[in-house]
């Protein structure tokens, strides 16, 4: 069945033109260079610090947990380089010759001022620790042999065999000429502390000290092995068998701070000086706090030093040229630095710092004594650089959003409704107000907007004359947004701009943050929360921003693991212009819609539903609860019930099959017992024994689609077969090296198209997909001698297999007996690929551009005409040139069509994209381990003026044709006077 003509002559001609309007495009798709660094940010980051060392006075070298070795500025914050390293990495050492990091089978020396790798080892049987030594040898020990190697080259100067079945604590330089290898030997209640000499690996000594079964607290302290049994403290000057003791309850004993402890609990804090820390659990008030004591230890014993009081948790310890300096959090507001000088002279400085926005202290490092500096990292990964003396915040890094596991684009409010909506809720009963009160209210209100008119005039008046260019972020700045937020000023409410470019980035990482990002002020923060614990894994936007309501998100994120005996689930709910707390402005639902809500249900899967309840105007979410058949819907309340059971009908979903079968399982929710709901099974998919899912696709959120076909060169139309409920499962049989491509609708199971590809490595090449509107893209890397090499597939679904042919009906349905036509092309690709994501408008008009996040961590837009499998191989005909096809090639590898041009974004895991008010303008955020924001027009800013247009000659030309009209309308009118004399 075709349309009336005229309706399907219409959208042929609409099609025709931005078809045409994409072809032109194509050539194009990247920034300007007058653009680079203007409509864009790229924040580089290195993760949560869990090693760091001081290379020079202002070189800091840290390792992070996201596997990075970075050198950062201590004046500035700046990073200076960065490494990937491919494995985990144990505690590198460093000196000012280079920096060693080993991982199980290699280790690696790296400059210090460059990050340059100077030489690699491998070939190790699983290296246990490594060190530097004062005279630059670095000496690596793994399960049979001690190896010494030079810093400089690389090369070996000795190896040592050693006892395989010793479980090494550490390997402790001594001396310019001896090496300590300590080794517990878990068999025999003792430790081993061997002395070699560092020139020869020859054995100098080796002593047995016996222990008992229980050990805690090992710590190698200057020329002492300590560690602890029970409530008992014991230690060994390295070279000798002798063992001192001393009993945590005569050291504590006397001291009032300790007087609740236990001395079981007692934890102990060292560095490489003769000062150690004792604390102990005390609860008092149900709270649990830390009395802590600082001890030097002496030939005959442990003797006090400072007894530093009660402290909020457990102590941090580093020292620096004879200064040992304890950090500790001593309330919610505020942190003490204990330091203890060379004369053991005790001095105590305390500083401001809002712990409930980071957490607490998880490692320090001290930078310097003169100034006393330090750096502090937090529980979330925000990190810190301290003036002691002065009490001030040198820098900050926000290195929590280098663990961002979820990101949300959030459309911000006009600056015009928001204030009006504000005025209106400021009447708490308007209904019991007069109305003349009301109207004077709303006409000072006006008044007050009326004294910002010749601003506004002035500012239309000089962006009209003078170029209004924005300028390309400097470091400085680019540093600054980096930073982290604090409460020293209330987060103020950020407007939208006229094209909609300007949006808040909101995300969650894993280390309990929610972070809302400013795309307009380069990335800088608005504001951020932190929850303890907390790995967050979800945020949903339920309430997008209207008059009269703010913008509403629920983050989703759990605690707890099986090891330690409990699982939580969190969900909270956030203002997402403020970040505080939602609270419900109807007394009924109070207990529906609490801010917060922890519950010991693991779910599965988290799904933003397309209706609302009634009283707060939020999305529902469902929730499905793993292992079981429970469905639950969020909020629950009595009028979210009534609208979920008129949508309960439409409501399916696919969940993937337990761990032991690859497969997938199809669910539509019902009405139980008492309003219970459950997830019943409609339909299987299992896929054969040796096959493995690699990769699965989904439909893009907030999809719009333009037109329902496609305009041919010869004007017919190909109907486009958008099914809701399709998606794509990507599967490998690394045996037979196959990769096999179903689609498949996910209300009834049913395998809509099936293909397969031989000769493809899915298993130590990365496969990537990508779905929107009726097509889907997906990427690997094929063996076959003939193609060998990456390649890009494209799907493109039809309702029929002839021009015009339509399915009958106005509402689409998965139970229809449809099967789609499917045409598909492959091409080669020049890249590895590490996600993929696609760009979206606000009317579906413009052409896609397709963006590939690259392993060389670039981000690839390709427009969507290069992926059209219609591309002609051979000459175009006139029907093609008119239909706008290009001839078949490869993907083309041009630099221009690179969206993040000469940067590289590390560790690319997803690209986010959202419309502007802009047809022509989409959003793109990509996130992994940095964060970059930029813009998008794959056809061309079609819709607004250029930077280059001139606007001041403008004005002037209308100036002087008022001026002109002005002079020759009188002379013109008293010509047709003196004519009509005559």
């Amino acid at each position: 069945m075709t349309l009336p003509s005229p309706r399907r002559k219409r959208i042929q001609l609409l099609s025709a033109f931005f078809l045409l309007l994409s072809c032109i495009a194509v050539p194009a798709t990247a920034i300007y260079a007058s653009q680079a660094g203007v409509v864009d940010w790229h924040h580089t980051w290195v993760g949560k610090a869990q090693w760091s060392a001081l290379t020079s006075p202002s070189r800091l070298v840290v390792s992070t947990e996201r596997n990075m070795l970075a050198s950062i500025n201590t004046d500035t914050g700046a990073i200076e380089w960065r490494q990937e390293l491919d494995e985990p990495v144990g505690e590198p050492q460093a000196s000012t010759l280079g920096v060693l990091t080993f991982s199980s089978t290699g280790a690696q020396m790296w400059d210090p001022s460059l990050g340059r790798l100077i030489w690699q080892r491998d070939g190790f049987d699983h290296i246990l620790d490594g060190r530097i030594t004062s005279t630059n040898v670095a000496v690596i020990v793994d399960k049979r042999h001690v190896t010494a190697i030079d810093s400089t080259n690389g090369q070996t100067l000795w190896t040592s065999d050693r006892v395989a079945d010793h479980s090494l604590v550490t390997l402790h330089p001594y001396d310019d000429t001896t090496l300590y290898i300590i080794e517990r030997l878990d068999n025999q209640d003792a430790f081993n502390t061997i002395a070699l000499d560092i020139s020869t690996g020859k054995t100098i000594s080796n002593n047995k000290l016996s222990t008992q079964k229980m050990v805690d607290n090992v710590k190698v302290v200057g020329k002492h092995l300590l560690w602890t049994e029970r409530d008992i403290i014991r230690w060994n000057q390295l070279g000798t068998k002798k063992i001192q003791k001393a009993a945590v309850s005569s050291l504590i004993g006397s001291l009032a701070s300790f007087a609740s402890a236990e001395p079981e609990t007692v934890r102990l804090d060292a560095t490489s000086l003769d000062v150690i820390f004792l604390s102990a659990f005390n609860i008092a008030d149900d709270q649990l706090m830390m009395p802590t004591a600082a001890f030097r230890i002496q030939e005959n014993g442990l003797s006090l030093i400072q007894d530093l009081d009660v402290q909020d948790s457990i102590g941090r310890v580093d020292a620096l040229a004879g200064t040992t300096v304890q950090f500790a959090r001593t309330s919610d507001e505020e942190m003490t630095w204990h330091l203890v000088s060379d004369d053991y002279a005790h001095k105590e400085h305390r500083l401001s710092h809002d712990f409930s926005l980071t957490g607490d202290m998880e490692y320090v490092k001290l930078v310097s004594t003169s100034p006393l500096r330090a750096l502090i990292v937090t529980s979330s990964g925000s990190t810190f650089l301290y003036d002691g003396t002065t009490k001030d915040l040198i820098w900050s890094r926000e290195e929590a959003m280098g663990h961002a596991t979820a990101s949300e684009f959030l459309e911000l409010p006009e600056k015009q409704l928001w204030t009006q909506m504000a005025d209106e809720i400021a009447e708490e009963h308007p209904e019991s107000i007069p109305p003349l009160t009301r109207y004077v209210h709303r006409l000072q209100a006006h008044m007050t907007e009326a004294r910002q008119l010749p601003q506004w005039i002035i500012h239309r008046v000089m962006g009209a004359v003078k170029s209004d260019k924005a300028q390309p972020a400097d470091a400085s700045e680019l540093l600054q947004a980096q930073q982290c937020w604090t409460n020293a000023t209330s987060p103020s409410i950020v407007y939208r701009d006229a094209f909609g470019l300007h949006k808040l980035v909101l995300t969650v990482t894993s280390t309990g943050k929610v972070i809302a990002q400013n795309t307009a002020d380069r990335g800088a923060i608005v504001w951020s929360r932190y929850f303890e614990d907390v790995r967050f894994t979800h945020v949903e936007m339920v309430r997008s921003v209207s008059v009269k309501m703010p913008p509403v998100i629920v983050v989703i994120g759990e605690s707890g693991s099986p090891s330690l005996g409990y699982e939580e689930t969190h969900l909270y709910r956030l203002d997402a212009l403020t970040g505080e707390d939602y609270i419900s402005h109807i007394p009924e639902a109070d207990m529906y819609f609490e801010p917060a809500l922890i519950t010991e249900t693991k779910i599965a899967k988290v799904m933003r539903l397309p209706i609302e309840e009634p009283d707060e105007h939020t999305h529902l979410l469902a929730l499905y609860e793993a292992g079981t058949s429970r469905v639950y819907i969020y909020p629950d309340t009595e009028g979210a019930r009534v609208r979920f059971r008129e949508f309960a009908d439409s409501f399916y979903f696919v969940q993937p099959s337990s761990k032991q079968h690859d497969g997938f399982r199809g669910y539509h929710v019902v009405e139980g017992y008492r309003g219970s709901l459950t997830a019943k099974p409609v339909w299987t998919l299992d896929l054969p024994s040796d096959e493995k899912v690699v990769v699965v696709g989904e439909r893009q959120p907030y999809e719009k689609v333009a037109l329902l076909g496609r305009v041919l060169g010869n004007r017919n139309v190909m109907y486009k077969y958008l099914n809701p409920h399709m998606f794509a499962v990507l599967s490998t049989n690394p045996a037979q090296g196959t990769l096999t491509v179903r689609l498949v609708d996910g209300v009834k199971g049913t395998i809509l198209y099936e293909t397969m590809h031989r000769k493809v490595d899915a298993v130590n090449h990365a496969v990537q997909v990508v779905q929107a509107e009726h097509w889907v893209i997906y990427h690997f890397w094929s063996t076959d001698a003939k193609t060998r090499g990456y390649q890009a597939v494209v799907l493109e679904l039809y309702e029929g297999e002839w021009e015009n042919e339509r399915v009958v009906g106005t509402n689409f349905s998965s139970y229809d007996n449809i099967r789609p036509n499917v045409q598909s092309s492959a091409f080669m690709f020049p890249y590895s690929v590490q996600s993929i994501g696609v760009t979206t408008t606000r009317g579906g008009v413009s052409t896609r551009e397709i963006l590939f996040g690259l392993s060389s961590n670039q981000i690839f837009g390709v427009n969507k005409g290069f992926f059209d499998p219609r591309r002609p191989r051979d000459k175009p005909t006139k029907e093609e040139q008119e239909e706008g096809l290009i001839p078949y090639a490869p993907i083309p590898d041009e630099r221009q069509m690179f969206l993040t041009y000469n940067r590289e974004v590390f560790g690319i895991k997803r690209i986010l994209t959202s419309p502007a008010l802009l047809e022509s303008t989409s959003l793109v955020f990509a996130y992994g381990l940095d964060t970059f924001f930029t813009q998008s027009s794959p056809s061309r800013q079609f819709d607004v003026l250029s930077e280059d247009f001139s606007k001041s000659q403008l004005i002037l030309t209308m100036v002087g044709l008022v001026v002109a009209i002005a002079i020759a309308r009188p002379i013109v009118r008293r010509k047709r006077v003196n004519a009509l004399w005559q």
